[in-house]
């Protein structure tokens, strides 16, 4: 089994791609996507090959008093694990989806994420219906945090050959929207087998595609060298921008660094 306690802060361990709860920390069943439900989303002229349970979400992790405060704050914690390996002709993905709008507000839910064992890539559209606004993919490693800002879809790769274990941080109680990416067949690229990426030609191009590089955000909570779960555990006032994200548009935009074109 793999010690996943040292970066996720909580006393779990890895076995087989599933998580063990250990030292008390109440177990949580996953929620299991299975790989019949990526065929929507997969690149065209993919078999329907891969893992039979692609990935597995934790929903709602926790030691019970944090679990009490996140209720009380309206914050939840996740952790997915996902299978290495390929879905069709790509590496192992989720589904991706949207957030709705914040009530009352004219911007959707933020969301953060954390590695916490492998590696990511963290594929991040804006869209309006088929024209992409913005497309760009962020990599990270273990103990690195990848802010998805508002108005942004978001899929998550798994190009590493070990599972990916992430947390993620979010407001509680709005549903995500998956019809968007599922009518158009995914998100607007698709990682394949070689690390490359091929275009979905649903989509209509009107910006480069790019890499971009997690930065540490302090003013969010958010820094490699302490965990997640322990940053929003010890000081929850700070990530007040998942409820209210127009209060903090200036921080979002320093979050994320383009690093150069995703095509070379």
């Amino acid at each position: 089994m793999l010690k996943l306690d040292t970066v996720s802060g909580l006393p779990l361990q890895l076995k087989d791609a599933r998580l063990v709860f250990e030292g008390g920390l109440p177990e949580v069943k996953p929620d299991v996507r299975h790989l019949a439900a990526l065929e929507v989303v997969l690149a065209p002229n993919s078999l329907l090959r891969g893992p039979e349970e692609v990935y597995f979400m934790y929903r709602d992790v926790g030691r019970p008093d944090d679990k009490s405060m996140f209720r009380q704050r309206n914050y939840r914690y996740d952790i997915t694990t996902l299978q290495p390996g390929m879905v069709g002709r790509e590496r192992v993905k989720t589904v991706g989806h949207y957030h709705p709008h914040i009530p009352g507000a004219n911007v959707t839910y933020p969301e953060v994420y954390e590695v916490i064992s492998g590696r990511a890539h963290y594929i991040c559209q804006k869209v309006d219906v088929n024209k992409v606004l913005e497309f760009f993919v962020v990599e990270a490693l273990p103990g690195q945090k990848v802010v998805i800002p508002p108005g942004y879809g978001h899929i998550t790769i798994n190009p590493g050959d070990e599972p990916l274990v992430m947390s993620n941080v979010t407001a509680d109680g709005f549903k995500s929207i998956y019809k968007p990416l599922e009518e158009l067949h995914g998100g607007a690229y698709y990682e394949l087998e070689d690390f490359s990426w091929e275009k979905n030609e649903n989509y209509v191009e009107l910006s480069v595609p790019k890499w971009a590089q997690a930065n540490e955000v302090p003013e969010f909570g958010l820094t490699e060298a302490r965990p997640l779960y322990i940053s929003i555990t010890e000081n929850p006032d700070k990530f007040d921008y998942l409820l209210n994200p127009q209060n903090y548009l200036d921080v979002f935009s320093s979050a994320l660094k383009m690093t150069g074109n995703l095509l070379g």
